[in-house]
Order: structure tokens, then sequence, then C-alpha cells
């Protein structure tokens, strides 16, 4: 990207504190392979910006690459889970003001410290980007230094918060869209709901941007109270990594497989070939 270039996205990568990780060099390591897969964009127009506590044990930082320190309290919740969501959200905003003032981009978009993206993401944006927002509904799901598989998936927002691309003139705009997930407490009535229905909005809910918030389930839903249509993005365009012990994410309860489940995760079980490695910049790290 041209100095005063006007970049078609940013990327906002929130960086957890090194007091909550018990293999530092691991979160480092994926949080450099993240980065490598956007330098790997077929595209140069776009900015990064990655909010932390501590800088991470690499230098990363160039015209379109920034490292921004915060210095904000880690959140006390009861649930760590929601403690490292609110984290993570405070970063972003501290992201995403800063990319706003210094680069004012067409999109943005929220990526976690060990996802990849496509190289075609962002050409495809900066080609036919004109719409208020796309979500990433195909992708594939990889085990954290796999070397053979990763799996296709068509659902990816169900389970990768990195699944939304939104327009700018968009981002702050508010409504009733904070829940649990970031530590919202409900009345029984609309717990029953939320537990019921992961795709709506939820009646009760907090009311924050359709950026700063957590429920990736319910996008679509808090993109049609704002008056808009969310698009897709017609490609597989992210690598969400899982059993990353290092992840936010890691301490949720996981789910016992039926056999319907095994079977679907064997049908869309793919080889890692040399392209998907190409265009994720797929490593094998930790």
């Amino acid at each position: 990207m041209k100095v005063g270039d006007r970049p078609s996205v940013a990327f906002l990568i929130p960086f957890a504190s090194r007091r909550t990780k018990s293999r530092w060099d691991i979160a480092c390591a994926h949080l450099r392979q993240t980065l490598k897969s956007v330098r790997n964009s077929t595209s140069k127009s776009y900015c990064v910006v990655v909010a932390g506590h501590e800088t991470p044990d690499f230098n990363f930082e160039s015209d379109s690459t920034s490292w921004l320190s915060v210095n904000h309290a880690i959140p006390l919740h009861e649930d760590v889970v929601v403690s490292g969501r609110l984290d993570k959200l405070a970063k972003i905003a501290a992201a995403w003001n800063y990319a706003k003032s210094r680069w004012n981009p067409r999109y943005v978009m929220k990526l976690d410290a060990d996802d990849l993206i496509s190289a075609r993401l962002v050409q495809w944006l900066e080609n036919f980007g004109d719409q208020p927002g796309y979500l990433i509904k195909h992708g594939w799901i990889w085990r954290s230094g796999s070397r053979c598989v990763l799996h296709s998936t068509e659902y990816l927002d169900r389970v990768c918060a990195s699944c939304l691309v939104i327009r700018t003139d968009i981002a702050d705009q508010e409504g009733p869209f904070r829940t649990g997930v970031e530590g919202m407490r409900f009345d029984q009535l609309s717990a029953s709901f939320a537990a019921a229905d992961h795709y709506s909005l939820v009646p009760g809910s907090g009311t924050s941007t359709v950026l700063l918030n957590d429920s990736h389930q319910r996008y679509a839903a808090q993109f049609a109270f704002l008056g808009h249509k969310l698009s897709s993005v017609p490609f597989k365009a992210v690598v969400y990594r899982t059993g990353n012990p290092e992840s936010n994410s890691a301490g949720l309860k996981a789910e016992w497989p039926t056999p319907r489940m095994i079977l679907g995760t064997i049908r869309r079980t793919r080889l890692i070939t040399k392209n998907l490695r190409r265009e994720f910049a797929l490593d094998f790290v930790g």
C-alpha cells in the first residue's frame, strides 16, 4: 500500500496478555503466522493494527502494520472466558480508533491472533466490495499443528469470530447486540431465548456497536436491525485454528460428537495441498 492511499480493509488483531498465557512462545508464533497470512495477500490494499499489553517477541511493524500498546486492567469476571472476551473487545476498540485516525479504511475486520486469511480476500474486497458487510461462511477448520488434513465448512460463522467484514460507516452503529458472551446478565426469559435461538437478537440485550461485540452467530440479525443486508464472501476465506491451548475459548466445554457429527467430519475432511499452504501461508506451528 502506498503512503496516502486509503486501504480496502483494516485488520484489527487483539493480542492477549502474557499474564494469561502459559506458552508465550506459542502465542507469539501463532501471531507471526497470522500476520504472514495477511502479508501474503495478492493485494497490498490493507492495514493491520495489533493491540496488546506486552510486545510480542518479534518485530513486525511497517508502513501498513502497527503495534498498539494498551494499559487497561484486564477485566475481572467470574467466567474466565468472558473476561478474555471483554479484554479482546477493549483491544479491538483501541485498534479501531487508531486505524480510523491513521488510515480511514473502507472496511474493517476483526481477526483473532491465531486464525489465517486467504491471499484472495483483500483483492476481492478491493475489486468487488460495495455492500455494508460480508459474512464469511465458507472456510476451513484446522486442528493446530496438523500436517495432513483440515475440514471444510459452510458454517464458519457459527464457530469462528474471524468471520465478518464491516463497511466502516456501519461499524460504529449501535443496537441491542451485547449478550451473555460479553458478560451481559439476562433474566430467565431472555436466558432461555438465548439458549434456544443462537441467531436472533436476544430480548434484553445490552447496547454495543456492531463492531464491538463477540456474538458472531447473530451478525445477520444485527445488520437487519440496522436496516442492512449482510452479504457473503463467495469463497473459503479463513482458516479457523482449533485445539490451541492458548486461545481465549480454550476453556469452553467440549461437546461429545454424535455418530452423525463424526460422519460429517469425515465427509468434510480434505488433504492440505501445496495450493492451500500457499493461499493461507499455512505453516505447521505448535
